[in-house]
């Protein structure tokens, strides 16, 4: 869903991002407000998790009733309000910067969730590992599915996380070659800040204690980064980014990054192609010679 092309990475939309001064209020996501671990809104947040198992009994009675599984899990998604859970010491934060949906990871949460036996693994796998739903929707019968303010969270997401990764890969591969036979001679922690010194013009570690600084995560960790975090910070670059270069500067990385996406989209599908071949071979080590079936080995 809302996946890059190549023809795509030419139109650049930062949809429905916060404004920083407030002026124009909170961004509507589709979620409830994220009040954090303030003891003043307590109750809010226990109505939330009421309002999240609430949903989740819905989604398995959807199944036992025979729903198809990807259908229950979108509803289940489309009314979800809790941005954020801990659950069994593991932090879900399904809402980043009040803007930015990783619509699979709550995805994976609302799985996790179904009794044993109710919904077919492999779909379930292929959806939140290669990102392959079993039933293809539009990009419009997504976000209806989602909800308009929860699709355009989602494309936050997208462009914010997402595209920025890609962008990283796509500067370290032009450095890379920079560098040709010589790469192997520098560190991974210097290409690493290169990468980062050449996209913002500081190292990552200064980058990421700057944004920490900003989060109020002045106890974290400084030798470690959890998944949540670095998506977190991903987000606060590509923010970061938005608001100190010139639109053309933003423009060109972005499309860097769109391109990469695309690039990583297609080698995903060949592989996809490949293993589904594989898989349509015939057993017991034979093959298929002109629609004969011979042994081989």
């Amino acid at each position: 869903m809302a996946e890059a092309t190549a023809d795509q990475a030419g139109e650049i939309p930062f949809p429905h991002l916060a404004d920083r001064q407030g002026s124009e209020g909170p961004v509507e996501t589709g979620f409830a407000p994220d009040y954090g671990v303030d003891e003043e809104h307590v109750a809010g947040a226990e109505l939330m998790e009421f309002g999240a198992e609430a949903l989740l009994a819905q989604f398995h009675a959807q199944l036992h009733a025979g729903t198809p599984w990807f259908e229950a899990m979108l509803d289940c998604i489309r009314e979800w309000e809790s941005p954020r859970e801990t659950i069994d010491g593991r932090e879900y934060v399904y809402l980043i910067e009040h803007e930015a949906f990783d619509w699979l990871l709550l995805a994976e949460r609302i799985c996790d969730s179904a009794p044993p036996g109710l919904l077919p693994l492999h779909e379930v796998e292929a959806l939140l590992v290669d990102e392959s739903p079993p039933v293809p929707l539009s990009e419009v019968e997504f976000q209806e599915r989602l909800g308009t303010a929860k699709y355009w969270a989602h494309l936050n997401f997208l462009y914010g996380v997402r595209v920025e990764q890609a962008l990283h890969l796509a500067m370290e591969r032009i450095l890379q070659k920079e560098r040709s036979g010589l790469s192997f001679s520098h560190a991974r922690d210097e290409l690493d800040g290169d990468v980062f010194g050449r996209i913002y013009g500081a190292r990552q570690r200064d980058l990421l204690r700057e944004y920490r600084a900003a989060a109020n995560r002045h106890d974290a960790d400084p030798e470690r980064i959890e998944h949540s975090e670095w998506q977190a910070f991903t987000y606060w670059l590509f923010r970061r980014r938005l608001e100190r270069q010139d639109p053309a500067r933003v423009a060109s990385d972005t499309r860097q990054g769109m391109e990469m996406l695309y690039e990583l989209e297609a080698a995903k599908q060949r592989r996809q192609r490949r293993r589904a071949a594989e898989s349509e071979r015939p057993a017991h080590e034979s093959d298929v010679i002109d629609g004969v079936l011979v042994a081989v080995g």
